[in-house]
């Protein structure tokens, strides 16, 4: 009986680098597996851990950027065959993310839209994004179990939305009770990147202790308030001043720290959250061979009293154990 942290995936970004797979973390607690954000490779990392498909119970979507749902169809579709138990077949696995938003975000002079994709639903919240997956594979789940012994294919999904107002200025904002079945308890609060509107982070507390998740942000209250006095804080994290060195220009640079928090940011954020480790993930850049371990730790942990970790494809952390839930 333990909870554990594990690191599937710690790569910013879209494109796909050598030796860093898309941003995927996992919390085992007794067993159940819950994951938050399915990016590339996120299947082969949860196979490589030995993590069992048939007890992913849950995955919880930041938001809907392709770097942080695109390998959800393999994370539903790949491990559906086993997904059975010695009393039947597993329960749906549970997605639960952001909403769709109020409206579609405008752009600006230097970045516009200029093809609307699906126009009948150019927005589409989790819910819709998980019931487009399902059609996109209607034939795989229609035919495969005519010829091999399958789950009934109705049951491998369940989708739920999270609506979060988006923060408003110096408002604090409410967290969500997400999930909550007596033994772990998921809460969530809007955070802010760029246009991506709603974007989330969680907290998962458990017997074993609490993790927060930041998804990707900015310096933002709203989850310094909800990663307050948990045992780990996983938070993205940007060298901007290396994105400088290489090319990028003032306006970029702006843009870029409306969008993610600068590495030399995130060790305040996790002394103000009163956390007792901050570990690093979802690197921008994402290169392995860009910014060392080393330096990143450095210049992450900066006014930060506790231990500051860089986060790596595979990294494990078992939680401290029974404690009593706030």
């Amino acid at each position: 009986m333990a909870a554990e942290l594990v690191l599937l995936g710690t790569a910013g970004a879209p494109l796909p680098v050598a030796g860093r797979a898309g941003i995927c973390s996992a919390l085992v607690v007794d067993g159940r597996i819950f994951l938050v954000d399915c990016g590339r490779g996120a299947p082969s990392a949860f196979a490589d851990a030995g993590l069992d498909f048939g007890r992913l119970e849950a995955v919880f979507v930041t938001h809907l950027h392709a770097d942080h749902v695109g390998d959800l169809p393999g994370m539903l579709l790949y491990g559906w065959g086993v997904r059975t138990r010695d009393d039947g077949p597993a329960p749906p696995v549970r997605v639960y993310g952001p909403s769709r938003p109020a409206a579609l975000p405008a752009g600006d002079a230097a970045f516009h839209r200029q093809t609307l994709i699906h126009p009948e639903l150019p927005a589409p919240g989790t819910t819709d994004l998980v019931g487009h997956i399902l059609a996109g594979y209607a034939y795989h789940l229609n035919v495969m179990p005519l010829d091999a012994r399958m789950p009934d294919a109705g049951a491998l999904v369940r989708a739920t939305d999270i609506t979060i107002p988006p923060p408003a200025g110096d408002v604090p904002g409410v967290p969500a009770v997400v999930f909550d079945d007596g033994i772990v308890r998921v809460t969530a609060v809007a955070v802010t990147h760029g246009h991506a509107v709603p974007a989330l982070a969680y907290r998962f507390d458990t017997p074993y202790g609490a993790v927060a998740f930041s998804g990707d942000t900015t310096v933002n209250e709203d989850l310094i308030a909800l990663a307050r006095g948990a045992d780990i804080l996983v938070h993205q994290v940007a060298d901007l001043d290396y994105l400088k060195r290489h090319g990028s220009d003032e306006a970029e640079l702006a843009r870029m720290a409306a969008l993610l928090i600068d590495v030399t940011q995130v060790g305040a954020v996790a002394e103000r959250a009163g956390v007792r480790e901050l570990i690093l993930s979802h690197y921008l850049p994402a290169d392995p061979a860009a910014v060392t371990e080393a330096e990143w730790v450095r210049r992450g942990g900066q006014g930060f009293g506790g231990i500051t970790t860089a986060g790596r494809d595979g990294l494990r952390r078992a939680l401290p154990g029974p404690k009593a839930r706030a």
